[in-house]
């Protein structure tokens, strides 16, 4: 049996490393792509979003390496940016009023027909969207 796809964002995986409302949902769904229940994609440009928002919210520098390496060892299907990726993003990001980052975002469940999980509100109101 093929295993779900899930996309999520930012918003998302931020929450992994910050104790906040949402924490022990997105947990769980790293515990079930650990586990390959699910399969998470992301976009490349998603460990500078969360290696940037760490640095902001003040932690070290030791704090972003030992990140940086949890990150990468998660084993995301992590998709490279191209030309019919941007496409679609930009497509998106104009329809929902979207920056073009959230656009990648979007287009990534687009293209793969799957839900996009994210806590940011205006995002989740997008037909892939799922509010975490």
């Amino acid at each position: 049996m093929e295993r779900q796809k899930k996309v999520i964002d930012a918003s998302v995986i931020m929450k992994w490393f910050n104790v906040e409302i949402g924490t022990k949902e997105a947990l769980e769904l790293r515990e079930r792509h650990l586990t390959k229940e699910i399969i998470i994609i992301v976009p490349e440009l998603i460990f500078m979003e969360i290696i940037n928002g760490l640095k902001y919210k003040k932690h070290d520098e030791n704090f972003l390496h030992r990140t940086n390496k949890a990150l990468f060892e998660t084993q995301f299907h992590i998709e490279r940016t191209n030309q019919f990726i941007m496409e679609k993003a930009i497509q998106l990001s104009i329809k929902y009023n979207l920056s073009l980052y959230d656009g990648i975002y979007a287009a990534l469940a687009q293209i793969h027909g799957c839900e996009l999980i994210t806590a940011d509100e205006k995002l989740s109101k997008i037909p892939q969207g799922k509010r975490l």
